[in-house]
């Protein structure tokens, strides 16, 4: 029913569908999977299975990464698809909580498929010892084959932060747009060139925030009208002149720039996102909407807008099971080909849910003439309990794929720490948080008879986080002491009986 529904979707296609951001959204992630299975190898030596990133092996390989940055694509487009989704939310007397649950759901309907499902087969064919533990990088360094299979979550959690802060971003960019733009990127290389003493080295974690929001942010300007104004042509200069620095540094500087690290090799431009990395962003992106003309007439032909729509409809499927896919195809030595047959089966199997919600009908979003600017002023309904409330719960979500991306799901032991930088956590903890976040942020729109009760077992279940560090052994900071208790004091203090709650609008 589901590939008759993407049928029925495609054939109601509006005229105004911006059939280019769909275009980018969908070509980012294929070439990330083109990535894993161009340059991604394993080898068996010795008693151990070693991963090989031929990219850092190949500097043609190196350059070819150059034109294959599908993450900063699909962030970009995403910045489009948020302000849209945002006016949208409006537009049917919306609130900002709200919109933070539909774009949170949108997505988490293949991530937790991907992780129980991962959460079941991966374990029980470690302990048959059918696969391997552990896999050895070529900086005899070593990663665990459930962490690697599941790298593809870093997208998930990158996509949760700039929605949790799209609210900000989009009041921002209405307000002082350019401004906002350049403190992002400027804040980014300035970031990466300082030298920071090693007791302040998390400073450079924020990165991982300024990089991705001004791709983001910049989606806003093509959703506005704003990029397309200049001439293609001008686009085109602008990638040659950044692709032309980065040869430049490469060949008269000797400078590293490869850009699909897999946090395989301790250098990288990924992990945190450097300057070169958002300047090569910025040379694919220009050099993509310098060719839309030619994409989007391509595009308009029903047969390829058809075959584009299946795969569009699959592509979070697609691309959270890529390293499974490849693992089990180069495990098995089994025949390259085999993996489109295991795509098309994973699709049926796990993408289900995705493709229910794909949608292209004109009901979606309505969009005109995109330089024709968007009516003001705009306004979303306001609750600040509310509001706080989907905040936090995604904020736990974010906090718990980030466990499970780090650690995997229970490989060495439930109760096993993982560390984030200066929080950590186990696996116990992990699924919790994502649980515990995903009820209580669709509370603030339905099941409202639930939300007491949810409140009081989330604060027990923080409370309760904390013993199972003792069952261990495990010392326990005094950040993380803060951070617990003042989450379960938040949600004591959301149980408190409110008299006088009244429901607000907010100019954004």
């Amino acid at each position: 029913m589901s590939l008759r529904y993407v049928f029925t979707q495609t054939n109601k296609t509006s005229i105004s569908r911006e059939r280019f951001i769909d275009f980018l959204k969908t070509f980012g992630l294929l070439l990330l999977v083109i990535n894993s299975f161009s340059f991604l190898d394993l080898k068996y030596s010795g008693g151990e299975y070693l991963i090989i990133n031929n990219s850092y092996i190949s500097s043609n390989m190196t350059i070819i990464t150059w034109f294959t940055v599908g993450l900063p694509i699909f962030i970009f487009s995403m910045g489009f698809t948020n302000l849209i989704a945002w006016y949208s939310n409006v537009g049917r007397d919306g609130s900002q909580w709200n919109y933070l649950v539909d774009r949170i759901n949108s997505l988490l309907g293949p991530v937790l498929v991907l992780i129980f499902s991962v959460s079941i087969v991966l374990n029980v064919l470690l302990r048959t010892n059918l696969i391997p533990n552990y896999l050895t990088t070529t900086e005899d360094g070593v990663i665990s084959l459930v962490e690697f299979t599941l790298w593809p979550l870093w997208l998930v959690s990158i996509y949760m932060v700039m929605v949790m802060f799209a609210p900000l971003t989009i009041y921002l960019h209405k307000k002082y747009p350019y401004l906002t733009l350049a403190v992002f990127g400027l804040v980014t290389f300035f970031i990466d060139i300082i030298e920071v003493p090693i007791n302040y080295s998390y400073i450079q974690v924020f990165n991982y925030l300024f990089f991705w929001l001004t791709i983001h942010q910049l989606g806003y300007f093509y959703a506005d009208g704003k990029i397309q104004i200049l001439n293609k042509r001008i686009y085109f200069m602008l990638a040659l002149v950044f692709y032309g620095f980065l040869f430049y540094q490469l060949i008269f500087n000797k400078i590293l720039l490869n850009f699909a690290n897999y946090r395989l090799n301790t250098f990288g431009n990924e992990d945190p996102p450097s300057a070169y990395y958002l300047i090569v962003s910025l040379a694919f992106i220009f050099f993509l909407i310098s060719l839309q003309t030619y994409i989007d007439k391509l595009l308009h032909n029903r047969k390829v807008w058809l075959i584009f729509s299946h795969l569009h409809s699959n592509i979070y499927t697609i691309y959270l099971w890529q390293l499974i896919t490849l693992i089990f195809v180069l495990l098995f030595n089994l025949n390259p080909f085999s993996v489109i047959f295991i795509h098309v089966l994973i699709t049926f199997m796990f993408g289900n849910y995705e493709r229910l919600q794909f949608n292209l009908s004109p009901n979606l979003v309505q969009r005109v003439n995109p330089l024709q600017p968007w009516p003001t002023p705009i306004k979303a309904r306001f609750s600040l309990n509310n509001f706080s409330l989907a905040w936090v719960s995604t904020f736990l979500i974010l906090l718990g794929i980030i466990h499970l991306t780090l650690g995997g799901i229970g490989q060495d032991g439930f109760f096993n720490i993982r560390e984030f930088y200066f929080l950590r956590s186990n696996t116990f903890e992990g699924i919790g948080r994502i649980l515990i976040g995903v009820l209580l942020l669709n509370t603030t729109v339905r099941g409202l008879e639930y939300k007491n009760k949810l409140l009081f077992f989330a604060a027990f279940f923080m409370t309760i986080s904390m013993f199972t560090r003792q069952l261990i052994d495990e010392s326990i900071t005094n950040f993380e002491y803060v951070f617990t208790i003042s989450i379960v004091i938040y949600f004591l203090y959301l149980l408190i009986p409110k008299s006088n709650y009244k429901l607000s609008t907010k100019v954004k």
